[in-house]
């Protein structure tokens, strides 16, 4: 976790251009005060690390 955060960092950090670009393919809609889907991922990584603990996917599909 801790080892792996700093290629994780540079993989989800991204430069103006490439935000822009990444946030014009976001479909998803956000409430307000809802964190994007490009800020999620490296905070609760970072979290994980700060803290050291394990970080677990989970997938859930809803009909």
């Amino acid at each position: 976790m801790r080892a792996s955060l700093s290629d994780v960092d540079r993989a989800l950090t991204f430069a103006p251009a490439e935000r822009a670009a990444a946030e014009a393919r976001d479909w998803l809609d956000y409430g307000e005060g809802e964190e994007s889907v490009l800020d999620g991922p490296l905070r609760v990584w970072r979290a994980a690390a700060r803290a050291r603990l394990g970080l677990c996917g989970v997938a859930v599909h809803l009909c």
